[in-house]
């Protein structure tokens, strides 16, 4: 047996696998993280308002005292917020209020123009 002088002594052999173990482990945490956060802003971002719901909410903020003023004011907005439905309304009251735009001196509004067109307002915010 003294002849055998094949068998050689133990090798150390360096095994990485925890380290491995650990960088998975920490990419994970990081991907798992990144979209986290992600999923929390876009579930607490607010949607931006639209056209139609800010020029209603503008509406529903119009004080009608100045005759030209809210003349502009009225058609302008109006154009956005208006519904279907209230399409005729709102070329009627356009049509009326057309004698309150370019001029330089216009006359105060009627009242029953103003009961319209606070009218169109409420049906146009609360409809």
């Amino acid at each position: 047996m003294e002849q055998l002088k094949d068998i050689k002594g133990l090798v150390e052999v360096t095994d990485y696998s925890l380290y491995y173990l650990l960088g998975l482990s920490a990419v994970v945490l990081i991907i798992v993280g990144v979209l986290g956060y992600l999923l929390y802003k876009k579930m607490t971002q607010k949607a931006p308002m639209s056209r139609q719901k800010l020029a209603k909410s503008l509406l529903k903020e119009l004080e009608i005292t100045d005759a030209k003023e809210s003349a502009y004011t009225f058609s302008h907005l109006a154009q956005y917020a208006v519904t279907e439905e209230l399409q005729d309304e709102l070329q009627s009251i356009l049509k009326a209020l057309e004698v309150y735009k370019y001029k330089k001196e216009v006359p105060e509004l009627d009242e029953a123009l103003k009961e319209r067109m606070q009218k169109f307002i409420k049906e146009v915010t609360h409809g």
